[in-house]
């Protein structure tokens, strides 16, 4: 039997997305050996999942939170019926059992003395006019009552979109309201990819730096510039990534992009033969900082980076004045912002800025639509924006040497020699050819016109 990948299964520590009967999202670190509540769906224990796949629905089925894979009815098309819903009207009376009634089958469902299939079919049963109901009508009724009695949950994997939906629906603001098609149209533009190194100041709590590391999968380098003292990335620890993966992003803050004059290692500070115990332990913390930041201010004084990516508060075009030196050529430069006027000035000033060429400002629209046999149709309220972004090419009218590989500037060097050497082995030839042409005939004539 075929064994899973790691990342395929469910692993006691991270972080898990726990989706309900409700469509609700709630999210969990899985701990071994705890229950995880659910409030009216229950409970259930954590070693039940740990280890299996994710994707998979779960049924809690006793008063002993015990559960087992659901497993879904197949969807079918529906056959068409002559029941038509003209009959039928709103009267709370179709509906044979009392609130009270109601009420004991779900405390019932709560005790684990009933499922939630069971719940659904008493309340179908006692319903006057289900059976008036069109074929639609009673996919929509059961689907409905099932979104309130069904002890069912399924754990998703984070991912970017998965992450991304979640904040976007809970908090958006966290995420500066950029929405998951917003963040692919990002990954698109800037051309993402395994083995690519990537400028990044990302004010989203790191979503933008999330989906970037994911993508790239532990191939290549990204350093993000933060504000402040330490870097604001609480969307990275719900990504379960491998350390691999952590590994390339790198960052700096701005106060420290250039060192101080008066900036002293550790060494200098402190002589490391005389301490001891916590004292040992600081020392080696602060060296251990000291080294993150000298590595990331060599990986962005090496420039080369394959794209810039800004999705900061504050004005764009300080930014890019500051970082683009530090990007390649005919690579891109994308900035996101949840305001599209925000934009609208960073544009008018790309088009006078010699260095980047075509920005284009966009901004997308998002609709979900329901699709099931014969049913198929958008759904009728929507999200609201999910961001803008402005995207442009960053050109080089004459190679500088920050933008351009240690390659790169051995091969134009040995090109402009070679060229240097053609152009005066030409001119040589063309002098010869002129010395030999020349008769005594036609010097002479050529001095005397002179005179």
């Amino acid at each position: 039997m075929a064994t899973l990948d790691p990342s395929d299964t469910i692993n006691a520590g991270e972080h898990v997305f726990i989706k309900m009967p409700s469509d609700n999202v709630k999210c969990i670190v899985l701990k071994p050996g705890s229950t995880v509540s659910l409030g009216k769906f229950g409970s259930f224990k954590a070693n039940d999942i740990i280890g299996h796949a994710w994707g998979n629905t779960y049924e809690i089925y006793d008063k002993d939170n015990k559960t087992r894979v659901y497993r879904l009815e197949e969807l079918n098309e529906i056959e068409e019926t002559a029941n038509n819903n003209r009959e039928i009207v709103d009267d709370p009376s179709s509906q044979k059992l009392t609130l009270d009634d109601i009420k004991a089958l779900k405390s019932e469902g709560l005790k684990g003395e009933l499922t939630g299939e069971e719940i659904v079919n008493k309340l179908k049963e006692s319903h006057a006019t289900f059976d008036k109901k069109t074929a639609y009508s009673q996919a929509k009724y059961l689907q409905k009552k099932g979104k309130k009695f069904h002890k069912t949950f399924t754990p998703i994997k984070p991912t970017a979109y998965s992450v991304n939906e979640y904040f976007y629906i809970k908090n958006p603001t966290k995420i500066k309201d950029i929405r998951m098609d917003t963040l692919s149209q990002v990954l698109s533009h800037s051309n993402v990819h395994a083995g690519c190194k990537l400028l990044v100041v990302d004010d989203t709590q790191g979503m933008i730096v999330s989906a970037l590391a994911e993508r790239m999968g532990g191939k290549g380098t990204i350093l993000g510039l933060y504000d402040g003292d330490n870097p604001h990335y609480d969307v990275l620890k719900y990504m379960n990534f491998s350390r691999e993966i952590q590994d390339t992003v790198k960052v700096l803050s701005w106060l420290r992009i250039h060192r101080p004059a008066d900036e002293k290692t550790p060494d200098e500070l402190q002589d490391v033969t005389q301490l001891t115990g916590k004292d040992l332990e600081g020392y080696h913390r602060r060296l251990r900082a000291y080294k993150i930041v000298e590595e990331s201010r060599k990986v962005l004084f090496e420039a080369d980076f394959d794209a810039l990516i800004i999705a900061s508060n504050y004005q764009p075009e300080s930014i890019i004045e500051k970082l683009l030196p530090y990007v390649r050529g005919s690579r891109p430069v994308v900035v996101y912002h949840s305001a599209k006027e925000a934009l609208l000035e960073t544009s008018t000033w790309m088009r006078k800025c010699p260095e980047l060429l075509a920005p284009q400002l966009t901004e997308s629209w998002l609709r979900k639509s329901q699709v099931l046999p014969g049913r198929t149709h958008p759904e009728m309220s929507t999200w609201g924006s999910g961001g803008c972004l402005l995207t442009a090419t960053r050109v080089i009218d004459q190679p500088v040497q920050a933008a351009m590989t240690k390659r790169e500037r051995l091969a134009m060097e040995k090109k402009n020699a070679e060229a240097k050497k053609l152009k005066r082995a030409r001119e040589e030839a063309e002098a010869e050819a002129a010395s030999s042409t020349s008769t005594p005939t036609e010097a002479a004539v050529v001095t005397e016109e002179v005179l």
